[in-house]
């Protein structure tokens, strides 16, 4: 029986489970030696009992590995504060290494910080760490996390605007440009989440918003408040650039699947990580 996703916080149990068992991989994308405490039982249930599970742990860590590559270009490009909406349970902050005077601020719902909290109480941070609860869906909560942003910031949303109404997407694009200098997000199209999710996908859409937009729908909506790209990893070709032979052969033997080099390249330009940067 698949244990009952009842709110988008137990997405991020899942998603910690796919990082854990991908940390595990002496070919993994990622190294993340929080994510199978953060994920517990649940997040490791939850994950065990989805079919896609061996086609989702590949794809979190091709979008992991990518944040983490564009948050570097971020940061290298003078950014000092992160606002990062939905945070769950990322742990960029102490994982990877960053620069000291950063200022991270973690922006979710109380219960999902606290519990995040209790879990990495003996961990400490490689930044300045702040947290903040907030129902990005509520406007006065929404204004009040992106006046967190100031200085050289960086908007920051993994996994999260797929689930949210449009509206609010959409707000939150106009929002934005006031105080963050840019935002990384990322973006998959309904071809792809079917893909990588299956019949899984329904257990997903149970806690996305009813209006919630498609891949290529928030791209357009960002673009269209003032974003424009900087730098993009879409998961086809970054996959490509990031992912060992080794991994991509462990795939497609979890799989089943006997690679055929001539088959056509599959296309998807639209699912993927995106730097923007406001239009000046």
């Amino acid at each position: 029986m698949q244990p009952a996703i009842e709110h988008v916080s137990d997405t991020a149990l899942m998603v910690a489970a796919c990082r854990a068992h991908e940390t595990e991989l002496d070919c993994g994308l990622i190294r993340d030696p929080f994510a199978r405490q953060l994920a517990g039982e649940r997040g490791m249930a939850i994950l065990a009992d989805t079919p896609s599970r061996v086609f989702m742990q590949f794809g979190i860590g091709v979008r992991t590995r990518s944040m983490d590559e564009l948050l570097a270009v971020a940061i290298a490009g003078g950014v000092d504060t992160v606002v990062n909406l939905g945070a769950g349970l990322d742990t960029r902050p102490w994982r990877l290494d960053l620069p000291p005077e950063l200022l991270w601020i973690e922006v979710d719902f109380p219960d999902m910080l606290a519990y995040k909290s209790r879990a990495l109480a003996d961990a400490k941070p490689h930044c300045r760490l702040q947290r903040m609860s907030a129902d990005l869906n509520d406007p006065a909560a929404r204004a009040a996390a992106l006046h967190r942003g100031q200085g050289r910031s960086l908007l920051m949303s993994e996994g999260l605007l797929m689930y949210l109404p449009g509206e609010t997407v959409e707000a939150l694009s106009k929002e934005a440009l006031d105080p963050f200098r840019h935002w990384l997000l990322d973006v998959n199209s309904a071809e792809t989440m079917r893909m990588v999710h299956g019949d899984f996908l329904r257990h997903i859409d149970h806690v996305r918003a009813e209006s919630h937009l498609d891949g290529p729908e928030i791209l357009e909506t960002v673009q269209r408040a003032g974003w424009n790209v900087t730098e993009k990893r879409t998961y086809l070709g970054a996959g490509g650039a990031i992912v060992a032979p080794d991994r991509v052969a462990l795939l497609m033997k979890e799989l089943g699947i006997t690679p055929d080099p001539d088959a056509p390249r599959p296309q998807d330009p639209c699912s993927g990580v995106w730097l923007f940067r406001k239009a000046s």
